[in-house]
């Protein structure tokens, strides 16, 4: 059977499969997506925090299947099962059609693929268009040829407008192009797709000339934030993080094909690695220092797996046991990050508690939305001092409507939206929280009353509370002063 039908039937099937998943699982929209699904709404250059890539695939796909979770979630579906096949006809090109076959379907095995087929956050489309650039990078560097420079500098465009590390693409190559091909250092071919690049990306600049540079702000105040050297605690947890992401065997795999490949200078596994490590290193070494999120250095992985799926193949004819053994305790991992709820069948809660699980983000916002939907009667102010709740309000309260955030901490995406109150004044409000509304709060509305307690459980457990008030009289304005970007 030709392996290509193969790979797109199993992809097919994977994507059949994460579509009933949005549909039928009672999971709703994480923060995040809430958040990236109302940026769509408001239609800009750039802003606060991200690149504009992920609101303006968010407004084509809700076009289409409206304000719903599939409508939010069907981008990196569709986008993980696209990259699955332009990797099996690109690794097909580097080795052969069985690896081919193999790059292909292992990375479905790692919690972080796992992660980013489903959920619609920027990572989605930055990793499509990073994997893409690099891709176009390998070609472009064995061809020299104009047209994939420009093709490069198109695809890491397209990788800026998703996420800001795009711009680790530009050392890398010339990293690389050093190590394989340094002659054509010296031509201007590689140069020209750095034309394309800058033309696209150049709105996002615009926009913060703007916005007083907000983003940048906002990216230096990571950078810096909780800073202390040597932080053991942030290593180990970025360590860790790392080995949950790529499902823990297939980690070491990793390192073996990283180290090979300076033990025998391996023109492609050099590639692959140049693409990888670096990135790994850097969030690493960076660790040491601050918290660095485990997804941070997730798009150095699209290489990284290639590696994998090499070393396993190869350890595959050394123990065949080992490996069906390895590929196993892979499934299952993802099987439970998918159907935690089977962690407590199977008598392992003590693992992983309701509390503690990573899925309890998702929970429950559907349920608050509904309860503040009761009391909404379509022209009070809707907010809250989390972003996260103001967020998933848009989405779950009937009628989508516009919600607002009074700041208590750094600024957010909302803070740039806040000349919207004032269309309020005078009127009631409702405030949505996890706690009591703060005195700062207060002193815009002459009384409030609590109207409900909203419980959410999971897994048998309850794993948070919110408090629904209702405010009357607003003074048409937030006096918020946030801290920080």
């Amino acid at each position: 059977m030709n392996l290509f039908l193969v790979i797109l039937l199993i992809n097919s099937v994977l994507a059949l499969f994460r579509i009933i998943y949005v549909l039928f699982y009672p999971i709703d929209l994480s923060p995040e997506e809430a958040q990236y699904w109302d940026w769509s709404r408001h239609l800009d250059w750039s802003y606060y925090s991200k690149p504009p890539m992920v609101a303006y695939m968010n407004y084509i796909t809700s076009c289409f299947f409206g304000n719903t979770e599939i409508g939010v979630r069907i981008t990196p579906i569709v986008l993980s099962f696209l990259l699955s096949v332009i990797t099996f006809f690109f690794v097909k090109k580097l080795f052969d059609e069985r690896m081919a076959l193999i790059s292909s379907l292992l990375p479905n095995l790692f919690v972080g693929t796992a992660i980013n087929s489903l959920l619609m956050t920027t990572d989605a489309p930055f990793l499509f268009f990073w994997s893409l650039s690099v891709i176009l990078i390998y070609l472009a560097v064995e061809k020299n040829s104009l047209f994939l420079w420009i093709l490069v500098g198109i695809s890491a465009g397209f990788a800026f407008l998703s996420k800001y590390p795009a711009v680790f693409l530009f050392p890398l190559t010339l990293l690389y192009m050093t190590l394989i091909r340094r002659d054509i250092l010296f031509s201007l071919k590689p140069y020209a797709s750095l034309i394309p690049a800058v033309l696209i990306s150049l709105p996002v600049l615009i926009w913060n000339i703007r916005n007083d540079f907000v983003s940048f702000k906002h990216v230096s105040s990571l950078a810096d934030k909780g800073a202390e050297f040597p932080n053991w605690d942030t290593f180990l947890e970025f360590l860790g993080g790392q080995l949950l992401l790529l499902s823990l065997f297939p980690f070491f795999f990793l390192l073996y094909g990283w180290w090979k490949a300076f033990k025998e200078k391996d023109k492609i596994h050099v590639f692959l690695t140049v693409y990888s490590l670096p990135v790994f290193l850097f969030f690493l070494i960076l660790s040491f220092r601050k918290e660095v999120y485990a997804n941070w250095s997730g798009f150095g992985y699209f290489t990284a797996s290639i590696l994998i799926a090499f070393y396993t193949y190869k350890f595959f004819f050394v123990s065949r046991f080992l490996t069906f053994l390895i590929l196993f305790f892979c499934t299952g991992l993802v099987i439970l990050l998918h159907f935690t709820p089977l962690i407590d069948r199977i008598g392992l809660s003590f693992l992983l508690p309701p509390q503690r699980d990573p899925v309890k983000i998702m929970i429950g916002w559907e349920k608050l939305g509904k309860e503040v939907s009761k009391i909404y009667k379509g022209n009070e102010l809707i907010f809250s001092t989390a972003y996260q709740i103001s967020a998933e309000l848009a989405f779950y309260v009937k009628g989508n409507p516009r919600t607002y955030v009074f700041h208590m901490g750094r600024r957010t995406q909302y803070y740039l939206w806040k000349e919207g109150v004032k269309n309020f004044k005078g009127k009631e409000a409702i405030f949505v929280s996890d706690y009591k509304p703060p005195p700062r709060v207060k002193k815009h509305f002459s009384e409030y009353e609590l109207v409900k307690e909203v419980k959410i459980h999971w897994r048998g457990k309850q794993i948070k509370r919110f408090f629904i008030y209702k405010f009357k009289n607003f003074t048409g304005r937030f006096n918020e002063y946030p801290q920080g970007y």
